[in-house]
């Protein structure tokens, strides 16, 4: 049950944004009021090695418009607040997307999800439907090349979400599948708001503020039109303060996303805001003296419209509050916001990437409004409206120009304007240092990339907020298990199978078993692997035997040049089961090394036991098996456990010797393996110091509940 809710869960929350009006269309809608979600622990982004933080930058390397291909780390300069760093991380990503819904899996759970969003190499991209500023025209003209950019850019391993002004942040639901997206986008296509003649059904303020002022009271006890100036042009008063309104509203709103995505992740997020753009209202001392208009006395405890006790509000129409909102919103500096928030982001490293649906406008107001000139404004109602539609598509460039992001504006070929962002986001690359300030402050600090090459531009990360004394303590204080001992002592006991690693071993073994065979890993000494004859490979023979001594089945394997390790398939000669002794020989040339060892019986009901590989930080870098357990920093630990019946719950994380975990992601999802189902768990090492480290997954179905430890040793 739990992995339909979740397919359903970005499509969900897309209905809840785009009003609430067609909640049937889904089996399982979501609350209409949904609490705040859970913040699990040891989410954050990794900042380990001891008084040290771990920086993450994405860098974006241009000549001639295109991306340089092919560089190094030695190619690029980072500094932090001009201090010269060393890039011990380095990657080049590229991702191919999958038009396949069926490789396109969704998080199964809140932990899942925010372990997922919280991984450097998965993307993250939110679809922000400015409803406030998109007309119906826009709404309908986005849909097509939005589903399509989309399509073109989400690959197996990213997650995107919706988002608009009347969703909590914390609310986004980020998935994989666009399916019902599409379905929804296409069937509910008239989202957009701007210059409607209706007030927006998501904020009933805005019809308290239409009753607010219906007319000006006049001394002489008539009440006409209530007109104020806005530009070159006369206007309702109650139209210009909830143009401000929702301008207020969005920029709180994305204030509020930027915050959450911080908080998320270290790594890059791109935003797709589909917007026509704002006008980032100043103060207007004139529109706040209309306050003085309606005598008011002091707010007073009394009875509300609902029947209730208390103090009147805007709600219900009292002249004190709607005062109050009128001096508000006309105090408001969205410009001064403007700014914060692009400050913001890109501490957050939150790139926007704006496009307005409208395409090419010439006028900002609609052709069925009649304007009323402003008799002070010299340069008329027409030159004003187009200084209007000017300023929406510099705000929307600046934004973009500001958080390394692409503007698609005055364009009526959308598609090919979403082509830029889809070719911009294919491909970058991921840089990792450690700062050599190793004050935990909580002050932000500026990160400047330069490339070496010459005629290279580049657009990188540009700053980060250093995390806080408290904040360290707070957060361990968070992660703190009251059954510590306990958690200790299951880790030491998961940790015992690094006692056989001896520097003297030239060979290690690992496998575990199933209904019909067992999969054996052999890999060699490294030390050994370097020398003659070994260097060049050899044949492997696995022989099985049971309890008595017979054996029950053999397999054989080469581990090609320039490797360690192989991976031996043995099936079984016929049923058998219990602890099976495992001989394994390498041969190269006349040599022959050999090591036994055991395979257990398998001991669950949810999942089996697991087979460990090493691979590339790059998450489409081949596997190659693993037996000692031993993996470079530089290198991913993958760890795979057989499903053996379908699991609605799946966690995992990381764990120090000490049964502590630790902030450095745990990437797991369900894939096949030679057409079985299994569990796999992915851990990026970089962040880590040498030392012991403890896989813990948890997997359920239904009453049935497993936890699964596997220990790992990070060397140089």
């Amino acid at each position: 049950m739990t992995r339909s809710i979740a397919r359903a869960g970005t499509a969900a929350a897309l209905i809840v944004l785009l009003g609430g009006t067609f909640a049937s269309s889904l089996q399982n809608p979501p609350p209409q009021n949904p609490p705040p979600p859970q913040n699990p622990p040891a989410q954050r982004p990794p900042v380990f090695r001891a008084g040290a933080n771990f920086v993450l930058v994405d860098a974006y390397p241009q000549r001639d418009g295109r991306l340089v291909e092919g560089l190094t780390a030695a190619d690029f300069e980072v500094r932090e607040d001009n201090q010269p760093q060393k890039v011990e991380m380095f990657e080049f990503v590229r991702v191919e997307p999958s038009l396949s819904e069926s490789t396109r899996r969704d998080p199964n759970n809140q932990r899942e999800m925010e372990a997922l969003a919280s991984d450097p190499h998965n993307r993250i991209f939110v679809v922000y439907l400015d409803t406030l500023h998109t007309t119906v025209e826009g709404s309908h003209n986005i849909r097509g090349p939005l589903v399509d950019a989309l399509n073109r850019i989400i690959g197996p391993d990213d997650l995107f979400g919706v988002m608009t002004p009347n969703l909590d942040p914390r609310l986004i639901t980020f998935g994989r599948r666009l399916l019902t997206v599409e379905e929804q986008l296409s069937r509910h296509w008239a989202w957009g708001e701007r210059n409607r003649i209706t007030p927006d059904r998501q904020d009933p303020v805005e019809q308290n503020i239409h009753n607010c002022f219906p007319c000006k009271p006049t001394p002489d006890g008539r009440c006409v039109d209530w007109l104020v100036e806005d530009g070159a042009r006369l206007r309702k008063i109650d139209d210009v303060l909830i143009d401000r309104r929702r301008e207020d509203r969005t920029l709180t709103s994305i204030e509020g996303l930027i915050d959450h995505l911080a908080r998320l992740r270290e790594a890059r997020t791109a935003v797709l805001a589909i917007t026509d753009g704002w006008l980032l209202y100043r103060e207007n001392r004139a529109l706040a003296e209309e306050a003085a208009v309606i005598k008011a006395a002091a707010p007073g405890v009394g009875v509300t419209s609902r029947g209730t006790i208390g103090v009147a509000n805007v709600r219900d129409n009292d002249p004190s509050s709607c005062n109050s909102e009128l001096i508000r919103l006309a105090q408001l500096d969205n410009e001064r916001r403007f700014r914060d928030m692009l400050r913001s982001a890109n501490r957050a490293n939150v790139s926007f990437y704006p496009i307005n649906p409208g395409g090419l406008g010439t006028f900002d107001s609609p052709i069925s409004e009649r304007p009323i000139a402003n008799p002070r404004v010299p340069s008329g109602v027409l030159s004003d409206d187009m200084r209007r539609v000017t300023e929406r598509v510099s705000n929307l460039r600046t934004l973009a120009e500001n958080t390394d992001g692409i503007a698609i504006v005055n364009t009526n070929d959308l598609r090919s304007g979403l082509q830029r962002i889809v070719d911009d986001v294919s491909a970058y690359y991921l840089l990792g240092y450690y700062s050599t300030n190793t004050k935990f402050d909580g002050k932000v600090r500026s990160i400047q990339v330069r490339m070496k090459q010459p005629n290279v531009t580049v657009r990188a990360r540009r700053s980060y907020l250093a995390p806080s004394e408290a904040q360290l303590r707070a957060e361990a204080a968070a992660v703190a298990s009251p059954n510590v001992a306990a958690a200790t002592s299951a880790v030491t006991e998961a940790l015992d199978v690094l006692s056989r690693l001896r520097p003297t071993s030239e060979l290690f073994i690992h496998g575990a078993q199933d209904d019909t065979g067992a999969s054996v890993a052999v890999e060699m000494a490294s030390a050994k692997a370097i020398t003659s004859p070994w260097k060049g490979g050899g044949d492997v023979e696995v022989t099985l035997t049971n309890s008595t001594g017979a054996t029950v089945g053999t397999g054989q394997g080469h581990i090609d040049a320039g490797w360690r390790a192989t991976l031996v398939r043995v099936p079984f000669a016929a049923p058998t089961s219990g602890v099976l002794r495992v001989t394994a020989r390498l041969r190269a040339g006349n040599e022959t090394v050999e090591d036994r060892g055991e395979i257990r019986a398998v001991s669950g009901r949810v999942v089996g036991d697991p087979l460990l590989s090493r691979g590339s930080t790059a998450a489409s870098s081949p596997l190659r098996a693993v037996a000692d357990f031993q993996y470079r920093r530089t290198e991913r630990a993958h760890v795979e456990w057989p499903i053996l019946i379908p699991l609605d719950r799946r966690e995992a994380r990381l764990l120090g010797r000490n049964g502590q975990p630790l902030a450095v992601p745990v990437n797991l999802t369900e894939r096949q393996t030679n057409g079985r189902d299994m569990l796999a768990a992915d851990v990026n090492l970089a962040p880590l110091t040498e030392g012991d480290y403890v896989i813990d997954v948890t997997a359920g179905s239904g009453a049935d509940v497993e936890q699964r430890r596997v220990a790992i040793r990070v060397i140089r």
